[in-house]
């Protein structure tokens, strides 16, 4: 099971970022020509569906692969050392890291490098409702991110090398280089945010740390830019 199990694990994860890529048109297009000056629903859906992607193909289907088609035999979580357990270890890290995460994303939220990237859907009339949207697809997309990356990936070389720091390494260079598309600023960021994130999670025995983190960083992130971008402007509704 063990070589089974790190295959896939490995396969759902360049395989995978490769269809994924393949499917985001929006990816290729420079940054330039996404500024929206008015709402583009159109827009704004391909990247919902580009998020929604993602989930489907690190998350869901990886899921299935396992516990529906049983592709691995009869498996349980426990058995591929995947965990959403809350325990002191989780508790530790969460108050730890989720303030600094928030801290750390709202201020570089003013950054102009983070502006070019950031927020995502280039339209500069947010509402509420597209900033609820918006947020529920992320927390979709980062909670597949991390049971590829945090779950399967970094325990399926856990469990066929037993140690720890070439599990964390070699999941980390894997996340790293899926964002090699991004500003460099950012892939260099997945490095030390991938070492810590996979470090927690063997730490704690649980994804909740990482999940979370990602999660809430993410998304004051998307919040802090919005708020702070000078092209951008938030109001209750459209007109």
């Amino acid at each position: 099971m063990e070589t089974k199990y790190l295959l896939l694990s490995l396969i759902a994860a360049t395989a995978g970022f490769i269809l994924w890529y393949a499917l985001s048109s929006s990816l290729r297009l420079p940054k330039t020509f996404q500024i929206q000056y008015d709402v583009n629903t159109s827009y704004f859906n391909r990247i919902l569906r580009r998020r929604l992607a993602g989930f489907l193909i690190y998350g869901l289907l990886p899921w299935l692969l396992i516990f529906h088609w049983n592709v691995l035999g009869e498996v349980t979580l426990d058995d591929l050392l995947i965990s959403f357990e809350w325990n002191a270890r989780v508790t530790f890290w969460v108050l730890i890291l989720i303030p600094v995460s928030m801290v750390y994303n709202w201020i570089n939220a003013n950054k102009r490098h983070n502006q070019i990237e950031y927020p995502e859907i280039r339209v500069t009339i947010w509402t509420t409702r597209l900033l609820i949207v918006s947020a529920l697809y992320w927390v979709l997309y980062l909670v597949a991110l991390e049971f590829l990356f945090r779950g399967l990936v970094l325990q399926s070389i856990f469990l066929n090398t037993d140690d720890t720091w070439t599990a964390i390494l070699i999941s980390t260079g894997l996340y790293a280089m899926i964002h090699y598309f991004k500003d460099n600023r950012i892939s260099v960021f997945c490095i030390p945010f991938g070492l810590i994130t996979a470090y927690i999670t063997l730490d704690s025995g649980s994804l909740l740390p990482a999940i979370l983190v990602h999660v809430i960083g993410g998304l004051i992130n998307e919040w802090g830019a919005i708020a702070k971008h000078p092209e951008i402007k938030f109001q209750s509704t459209l007109y």
